[in-house]
């Protein structure tokens, strides 16, 4: 009896021990599942955060006017949210969904990315005084001698021809567009003024294929002449946009063109019109400065036509090397503005020949005037783009794209931006106006000093 008793006590502790090392063996087993676990969800959440980070990367926000003004065109820029409600809803909503409130630096770095979707592309101080020596094309204060006044009176424009010019604006393409402004600006220029017409990126198409074949494409359909409407129709006919974009060869063929033109007896006038950056290898920047540097002295005046912010900021570098003018049209009565402003000076041009008054070719009040019209544009776009930020916040809430307790953050930093805009909107008048009163000299003095480096 006290064997099996004896058998059975030892049989109970061995069990328990058993039992007990099974346990601690399950405990560890657990314990490296959990471990795992826990590294996967690590790194998930690592990698949700890169992917977040990615998803939301833009330009640094603007804090001071200088940088405002220099802060790129968002791609939804330029119309309202019920214009274009269909693609701006298609891309809000592929911004990634935050499910609950995110910390502070995830709510900014949402807003910058708002922001740079919707910034509206602000007027710049300096355009307008490069939009002044312009418009009062040879008067004696500017010491310029591009701005005076030569016998004979020779604009060429350079025309896109590339792909892109085929997109539609309304019912018409680009091109369609832009070939109807030509016409109807040369037709416009005095009997005495000639007038040329090149273009580049005609020939081959945008397949990399043909990527030689239009990158060389840059052709001069219509000789350095006065205005013959059938022979400039005809030119007009011989091309359709297809190709790349060879703005570098198209400027070196420019100079060639008015080789036999030079500077000291000839006021040339070159329009580069172009919707978008060098494609073909070129370096149109060292190519503009050259030009403008050479014998032909042109004054070369640079149209982005309906171009984005990266073919803005290219364009302009364009202009600046060449020491010419920038503007942005974004539909056909704003690219026959631009033109008509050599339209007007080859009249004065005119009277010039004429023995006529040029001393008061242009007033104050006429500056006052562009003024005004520069205010009222920078209003127009606040407006717009305050609205635009107001209904995407709106919508990404309402659609659960964003938490409810991120709206108001969101909204905080619009608020915070937009008293940053409409403080510049006040300053930059008040500049202006000031500035207008003065000579050339103490305009550009003052302007570079506030605004960076671009003016004239």
């Amino acid at each position: 009896m006290y064997n099996v008793r004896l058998w059975l006590y030892i049989s109970v502790v061995f069990l328990l021990i058993a039992a007990g090392c099974t346990g601690e063996a399950g405990t560890s087993e657990e314990g490296d599942t959990s471990e795992v676990e826990q590294e996967e969800a690590d790194k998930e959440e690592d990698g949700g955060i890169a992917n977040l980070a990615e998803a939301l990367e833009a330009q640094d926000v603007p804090q001071t006017t200088e940088e405002l003004i220099a802060y790129p065109a968002g791609p939804l820029s330029g119309q309202y949210f019920d214009d274009n409600r269909e693609e701006i809803e298609e891309t809000l909503s592929k911004l990634p969904k935050i499910d609950e409130t995110p910390e502070q630096e995830t709510v900014k770095a949402y807003w910058a990315k708002l922001l740079s979707l919707f910034a509206e592309d602000y007027p710049d101080p300096a355009d307008l005084l490069s939009e002044w020596k312009m418009t009062e094309f040879g008067n004696p204060e500017w010491n310029d001698p591009r701005l005076q006044f030569k016998e004979n009176y020779n604009v060429e424009i350079i025309l896109d021809a590339s792909g892109s010019m085929a997109n539609v604006i309304g019912d018409k393409t680009m091109m369609e567009l832009a070939k109807e402004a030509i016409r109807d600006f040369a037709a416009a220029l005095p009997e005495e003024a000639n007038v040329g017409l090149r273009v580049y990126g005609h020939k081959g198409s945008n397949a990399d294929a043909d990527k030689k074949v239009s990158c060389e494409s840059s052709e001069l359909v219509y000789d350095i002449q006065p205005y013959d409407e059938d022979k400039l129709k005809e030119a007009l006919d011989q091309f359709e946009p297809t190709g790349w974009t060879p703005i570098a060869r198209s400027l070196e063929g420019a100079q060639q063109d008015l080789a036999d033109y030079d500077g000291e007896n000839n006021t040339n006038i070159i329009y580069l019109v172009s919707d978008g950056v060098e494609t073909c290898d070129g370096d149109p920047v060292k190519v503009a400065k050259a030009l403008s540097e050479s014998d032909v002295t042109p004054l070369i005046n640079v149209i982005g036509f309906n171009v984005d912010g990266e073919g803005q900021e290219e364009l302009r570098k364009i202009a600046e090397a060449a020491d010419g003018h920038y503007a942005t049209a974004q539909n056909q009565e704003q690219l026959k503005q631009e033109l008509d402003r050599s339209q007007e000076i080859a009249t004065k041009w005119i009277q010039w020949k004429l023995d006529a008054d040029t001393e008061n070719i242009n007033t104050l009040q006429e500056r006052e005037s562009s003024v005004h019209a520069f205010k009222n544009e920078w209003g127009e776009k606040k407006s717009r783009e305050y609205r635009n930020l107001d209904e995407a916040i709106h919508y990404l809430s309402a659609n659960g794209h964003i938490p409810h307790g991120m709206r108001e953050p969101l909204r905080d930093l619009r608020e915070k931006h937009y008293n940053l805009v409409n403080d510049s909107e006040n300053t930059t008048y008040q500049d202006l106006k000031s500035v207008a009163r003065k000579s050339f000299e103490e305009m550009e003095e003052e302007i570079k000093e506030k605004y960076g480096q671009n003016a004239p």
